[in-house]
């Protein structure tokens, strides 16, 4: 069964990500991600140079690869720092591209319980404590992209 994930993520990293087709974490995430499974990233407002992507779901992805392990660094951050902190990654292919801004569905999401504090869903990765989110959020997200 697809499960529906979203995951914070810097911009630049993000950047990557999209370019790459290729997701990393520091821990290995095969125990709740899986392949065939839809990842929404999250843009973060902190440290965000690109206001227009700030606090914004980016796109939509599905996971087509099982988690593998690298020891080449890919993302600006590893690459600044010439270490992999990102070694546990699998595939992506694009299924819709776009953003949209949260403030603009936070009152339709189920999955935030707390519309004042919605920022605390979006903390730790997966977003929403570790657990996916309900598919018909998902696609409130997915229609709304553009």
């Amino acid at each position: 069964m697809v499960k529906y994930w979203v995951i914070p993520i810097t911009y630049h990293n993000w950047l990557t990500c999209n370019k790459e087709l290729i997701y990393g974490y520091g821990n290995n995430l095969e125990e709740l991600i899986k392949r065939d499974d839809i990842i929404i990233f999250y843009v973060m407002k902190s440290n965000c140079n690109n206001p227009d992507y700030a606090s914004c779901f980016v796109n939509t992805y599905e996971v087509i690869s099982d988690w593998f392990k690298e020891d080449k660094p890919l993302w600006p951050d590893e690459q600044e720092t010439g270490k992999v902190l990102y070694p546990y990654r699998a595939k992506l292919k694009l299924i819709k591209s776009g953003k949209v801004r949260v403030e603009e569905l936070v009152d339709r999401l189920g999955f935030i319980k707390n519309k004042e504090r919605w920022q605390v869903y979006f903390r730790g990765c997966p977003a929403n404590f570790r657990k996916p989110i309900p598919e018909e959020d998902a696609k409130l997200i997915i229609e709304s992209l553009r």
